[in-house]
């Protein structure tokens, strides 16, 4: 498209706040060559506002900016937003198939509370974090244009079959970084890493964090997740790949072994392939911070690694704890529960909670921390490596937070 668009920005009103975003929108918009009709811009005191509501039908493309208070006018066709909805509803009924017209543009809320009924089935542009705006003005300014998110590369020749080549597989974790490599290894494959302890390693350029066993100092987990860079891991862990939905996951490992659930975001899914820890992190709801673009169920880490390494700490803990509280036989205890100074049937076992890092123990193996969020109750794990192959808990302390602050 090389002429300049125009398009109708639908928007509610809904606090001054809202409306400086839509204006700065609007501008945004005009500066990159697109004709903005915007009430801001051309409503004036004694226009018809009938007039400028069918504006509606001239535009190339209408924008409808989706907020809870928007959804509620527009399902009961309340003020002007649910005037203008009606005749939005109409003609985008006509062209429901083909529709390139109406860009929904999700902007506060989430898909029950902020778009209407009728749009739910539609795709839509997420743009509420606003950290992310930039890239995605960029795909909503490519629509208005009609461009191609992806230009579609030149047609190729027709290969020739006679001589073919092996065609290469898709990298895998274990293509880049194997289990058991020395720190040496790992440097002349990742180069220097970003940030490092005794432990772990940073790699932000490549999204992963590598993990080195206490005793031996080789790779014995390592840790797949979008870093503070943007960067994210690209390859599959065991057939898994990142933003994954947990039903693809399913499909492909089955059920987990365990389940931890710290809080209402998170569910961790607890795999043990091969004698080695597979965890997969996933949202079960949508997180207000540095993630907050990732769709609901779907993978945003996955750690793999030795039944020994400091890395399965976090997941045996979650698991236990669920284990406690589902009165299940608790898997990962060294003794019986009895010989444990610990109530486990006490109530903070069911309470949100924060896992701390794990750090080596000067008693062997490492000691983890668990914050029970609603009570301040502070519960210390001592997991340690028996016969430095595999993970037991051996000691189970209990604190309060309160008594720590004092």
């Amino acid at each position: 498209m090389n002429h300049n668009p125009k398009i109708f920005i639908h928007y509610s009103w809904d606090n001054e706040l809202h409306k400086t975003w839509t204006l700065y929108l609007a501008n945004r918009l005009s500066s990159d060559g697109v004709d903005v009709i915007f009430d801001q811009y051309d409503l004036k005191l004694g226009s018809n506002n009938n007039y400028f509501m069918e504006q509606i039908s001239k535009a190339s493309k209408v924008l409808l900016i989706m907020t809870p208070d928007y959804k509620i006018k527009a399902d009961n066709r309340i003020s002007g937003v649910g005037y203008e909805y009606q005749i939005i509803s109409t003609e985008f009924a006509k062209t429901i198939s083909t529709n390139t017209k109406f860009l929904p543009i999700l902007r506060a809320g989430d898909i029950e509370s902020s778009i209407p009924t009728f749009l739910q089935s539609f795709l839509y542009l997420d743009v509420r974090a606003d950290g992310e705006f930039e890239r995605k003005y960029i795909e909503l300014l490519k629509n208005i244009y009609d461009e191609p998110l992806n230009p579609k590369p030149p047609l190729g020749k027709k290969p020739n079959f006679t001589d073919a080549k092996p065609i290469s597989k898709i990298k895998t974790m274990t293509d880049v970084l194997g289990l058991g490599l020395s720190r040496a290894q790992v440097h002349k494959i990742l180069g220097k890493p970003d940030t490092k302890d005794a432990l772990i390693e940073t790699y932000w350029s490549h999204g992963l964090e590598v993990i080195y066993n206490k005793h031996w100092d080789k790779v014995d987990g390592v840790l797949a997740k979008r870093q503070p860079s943007g960067i994210s891991f690209d390859y599959e862990v065991n057939g898994i790949f990142l933003e994954e939905s947990f039903a693809e996951i399913k499909a492909k490992l089955g059920n987990p072994l365990n389940w931890g659930l710290p809080n209402p975001f998170t569910s961790y899914a607890f795999y043990k392939i091969d004698n080695k820890f597979l965890t997969i992190a996933l949202w079960r709801a949508t997180p207000d911070k540095e993630y907050a673009d990732f769709k609901m169920g779907t993978a945003y880490a996955i750690a793999y690694c030795e039944e020994h390494s400091a890395i399965a700490c976090e997941p045996i803990i979650a698991a236990t704890i669920e284990e406690i509280r589902a009165r299940k036989n608790l898997t990962y205890l060294e003794r019986k529960p009895k010989d444990y100074e610990i109530d486990f049937k006490a109530d903070f076992f069911n309470e949100e909670y924060m896992i701390s890092p794990p750090y080596p123990f000067l008693g062997g193996g490492y000691m983890i921390t668990v914050l029970f969020q609603e009570s301040g109750t502070l519960v210390d794990f001592w997991l340690y490596d028996l016969m430095w192959s595999y993970l037991v808990i051996r000691m189970i302390g209990l604190r309060n937070i309160n008594e720590i602050e004092k």
